[in-house]
């Protein structure tokens, strides 16, 4: 997964063929046992592999961090992923939108990103509670949303404010507080028992070989503090009902504060 949530083709962030191979190679060094790298660029579909505990490590953006984080699911966060930025997520309207706040969204087109994106789909939906909307929409990607927006397909969309600024055709319906953390390197709950020292060391050792758009650092740790009022906010959404492509959804769920 790019470890930059919902940026993907709009920055090229998703491996080569050749930095695939070389990440695969060290894994297998670092592991000591032959590795297949499984890359994905859904977040629902990465989701799905966490939630059956499919993965032994994975390299996650912040919302399936939040989620690998359940209880249940065992992964443990080692290292943090991504650039050091400012994301905060917001909902964008067009700029001539009657849509002044988002209360006004009851009927409304929505655009978001996968289940498992953190400001994409779980914030948004989790500000959105008791609106009964009248489409859902989804993309793999921010820019794929503002075009979707731009073309008139829907009313709103989710967005990401470490974007680059989407122009004067849009204004801010809502920007929440949350400061979304880095991503993670996770590991699960089998190879965290185990000494996972070794094969730390050795990626910590290779961290300069490996991709920028990973963001690895060696000499960092998971922003704990700032994941878990996250986590409690996906877990919060994560048992309401989903919303599904192209229908209508009224987003609705008993809602914890944060």
């Amino acid at each position: 997964m790019d470890p930059v949530e919902g940026r993907g083709s709009s920055r090229g962030a998703g491996l080569s063929s050749e930095q695939r191979e070389s990440l695969g190679k060290l894994l297998t060094v670092a592991s000591g046992c032959q590795v297949e790298l499984e890359p994905l660029d859904s977040p629902e579909r990465a989701r799905m592999k966490l939630a059956a505990r499919k993965w032994d490590a994975a390299f996650l953006p912040p919302g399936l961090t939040a989620f690998a984080l359940r209880a249940e699911l065992g992964y443990t966060p080692l290292r943090p992923l991504g650039l050091r930025q400012s994301s905060l997520s917001a909902v964008l309207v067009g700029e001539g939108s009657r849509l002044r706040h988002l209360s006004d969204l009851n009927g409304a087109k929505v655009g978001l990103l996968p289940r498992g994106s953190l400001g994409g789909f779980y914030l948004p939906l989790y500000n959105m509670h008791g609106l009964s909307l009248g489409r859902v929409s989804f993309a793999l990607d921010y820019a794929s949303l503002l075009a979707m927006l731009k073309r008139g397909e829907v009313d709103a969309i989710a967005w990401d404010e470490s974007m680059p600024d989407p122009g004067p055709a849009v204004r801010r319906l809502q920007v929440d507080g949350h400061a979304i953390p880095l991503g993670s390197l996770v590991l699960s709950s089998a190879l965290a028992k185990a000494d996972y020292l070794p094969f730390l060391k050795t990626l910590d050792d290779a961290a300069a070989q490996m991709p920028e758009s990973i963001g690895y650092s060696a000499s960092g740790l998971p922003q704990q503090q700032k994941l878990q009022p996250l986590k409690a906010i996906v877990d919060n959404v994560e048992s309401w009902s989903m919303p599904l492509e192209g229908q209508p959804h009224r987003v609705y769920g008993r809602k914890i504060t944060s």
